[in-house]
């Protein structure tokens, strides 16, 4: 499009032309609906943003923050805002370092000599322009205080942002990285928008897309150690600078907050990753060296949805797996799933257990005939409904370091999918591992990780049309969650006994979800791999439990759950955050208002 074109088109206009042009039909007509409603965030900014503007909490553990500023050719309009959000400050221990990269804009300089001599500011002019590695070692090598946050030029941070890390180290002074919520302000600062509202400390997201981003404040000793940014890594240098971090330390905080507002510019990837192509190579070297540090086999696969790269972890040592289906009275269902399993399945390594609870008679010859040309284990005993005894009877039954728990109603898709699994169930630090379902004849989710909401366990993006690219890339990339469902769930056999097995006194509902708790409470973490892609035949009309007998029971069930795990009553979920929604799993704010 001409440059004179675009002075006579309206800017929405032409932000809906950019869209359309790079983004898709689809994304464009979510866009241009949301524009017919309500602006969500506002309403969120006016209701229930707190910032603080006086402190009145007493604290014992005052330490110096030294915020890093690298500044390189920024108008000075912007500049200055960037410098006075520091001194605005109401927490007063701080010191700002700016360094100059040998800016070719008179400008620059003529601001920052402004400021040379203002208290608890240092200006450092470089000799020859190193790049933004460099440049924020220079300010990292002047710095005199006990934690370093880091701070774009042309970027602003709330008057409340340096007390609130404050108030986080006073809750925790052994935290060593600490990280906040953000938004993006237009290039005229009049505009605050796009937020992200980020989930606690989550090393499968972190491994998927650079979430922490900003406001993001480290232990100087800690950077020290690690010396500081890696040069090569430009475009880069903060993810790879977290990815380091992370090898050396567990303690990392997050703050619930928006504190940083990223400054939209056409230079700047707040407002066009495709501004820094050279961003994507310094992603995949930072990954890839982030593996070898670790240790850790496994490969690359770029996703042209979100322009990221997820890691495939190889398997090692080609475990044998158990696949675990409880089934009754379900053979064609069940013939699916087994004929989709051989079929399609490219890992050999695995075995088959069905687990029958009381077929019919018809039914269950129907199910020896099916076990016995597939080759599975079938054990037949008949009994009420419970899956989690049913479960863990087939695990008792089985023979693999890994058990997969698999539902009668799936359809496998996708011949690697035992692999990526697996290759991510080994790994030392996580739980369960689950997967993406689709409902069949349709491109609508089912399952892609569930919350735990205040009104209980949900689904995340429930019927969404998976080709959107939901909430940062949720169905896409793969996301740390607290629980996952049991429809596809797997661990290591070592882990499952760990935690005390499935729970056999929630015979239905939320026993999935509890084992998940408990893998949590055991310092597990769990995850969704969003590139093995299953069908659920579970229907897709299929309501609600609206029959009084089916609403009593999955309450009961449910305030079991919650008796079992009182830390997880009231919607506590380290992977989801306190300003989303309480009462559905789409991810929209929690605006205070009622719909």
């Amino acid at each position: 499009m001409s440059t004179d074109f675009k002075k006579i088109l309206p800017r929405r206009v032409y932000v809906g032309l950019d869209v359309l042009k790079n983004q898709g039909l689809k994304e464009f007509f979510l866009r241009l609906f949301k524009l017919k409603g309500k602006n969500e965030y506002k309403i969120w900014i006016k209701n229930c943003e707190t910032i603080t503007t006086e402190i009145k909490q007493e604290l014992k553990y005052q330490p110096i923050i030294s915020v890093i500023v690298p500044v390189y050719n920024v108008e000075s309009k912007l500049l200055i805002e960037c410098i006075e959000s520091v001194r605005n400050q109401i927490y007063k221990n701080w010191e700002l370092c700016l360094v100059d990269d040998c800016s070719t804009m008179p400008s620059v300089k003529t601001v920052l000599t402004e400021y040379e001599n203002q208290p608890n500011i240092k200006v450092y002019y470089r000799e020859e322009n190193g790049h933004i590695s460099k440049c924020t070692n220079s300010g990292f090598d002047i710095a005199t205080g006990e934690f370093v946050a880091l701070l774009d030029c042309d970027d602003t941070i709330s008057v409340d942002a340096l007390y609130e890390i404050a108030l986080k180290l006073n809750e925790n002074p052994k935290y060593d990285f600490i990280y906040s919520d953000e938004d993006h302000i237009t290039e005229n600062g009049k505009k605050r928008h796009i937020p992200f509202f980020k989930p606690d400390w989550s090393p499968d997201t972190f491994m998927s897309i650079m979430y922490t981003c900003h406001f993001s404040v480290f232990r100087k000793s800690l950077i020290d150690e690690l010396g500081g940014m890696r040069i090569g890594l430009e475009g880069s240098q903060d993810y790879d600078l977290v990815l380091r971090v992370m090898e050396k330390t567990n303690n990392i905080g997050h703050i619930s907050k928006i504190l940083y507002h990223w400054r939209e510019r056409k230079e700047s990837t707040a407002k066009n990753l495709k501004v820094k192509p050279y961003i994507n190579e310094a992603t995949k070297k930072a990954k890839l060296d982030a593996l070898k540090r670790r240790g850790i086999k496994g490969r690359l696969e770029y996703s042209e949805d979100t322009r990221q790269y997820r890691v495939i972890y190889e398997v090692i040592d080609k475990p044998l797996v158990s696949i675990i289906i409880p089934s009754k009275d379900n053979s064609s269902v069940l013939q699916t799933c087994l004929s989709t399993i051989r079929d399609i399945t490219g890992y050999d390594n695995y075995e088959i257990i069905v687990v029958d609870n009381g077929s019919s008679g018809e039914e269950k010859a129907k199910y020896e005939q099916l076990t016995d040309k597939y080759n599975c284990t079938y054990h037949y005993a008949p009994m009420d409904f419970n899956f989690s005894r049913m479960c863990n009877i087939g695990a008792d039954l089985s023979k693999g370091e890994y058990l997969l728990f698999l539902n009668d109603d799936i359809e496998i898709a996708g011949e690697e999918w035992l692999e990526r699994m697996l290759g991510h169930a080994q790994l030392p630090y996580i739980g369960a591992v689950g997967c993406k379902l689709i409902y069949p004849n349709t491109n609508l989710i089912q399952h892609i990780g569930v919350l735990n909401l205040p009104i209980g366990p949900g689904h995340a993006f429930h019927k969404f049309d998976d080709e959107l690219i939901l909430y940062w890339g949720r169905n896409k990339v793969e996301y740390n969650y607290t629980a996952v469902t049991g429809a596809c769930l797997m661990l290591s056999r070592t882990k499952f006994e760990e935690i005390g097995r499935f729970e056999e006194n929630l015979p239905v509902a939320y026993n999935d979800v509890e084992l998940c708790f408990k893998l949590v409470e055991h310092g597990y973490y769990n995850v969704i791999r969003n590139d093995v892609k299953m069908y659920h035949h579970e229907s897709i009309t299929r309501g609600y439990e609206d029959t009084p007998e089916k609403i009593e029971r999955q309450m009961n069930e449910m305030k079991k759950l919650y008796e079992l795990h009182p830390k997880f009553a009231n919607g506590y979920d380290t992977c989801y955050n306190k300003n989303l929604t309480f009462s559905k799993g789409d991810f929209s704010l929690e605006t205070g208002e009622v719909n």
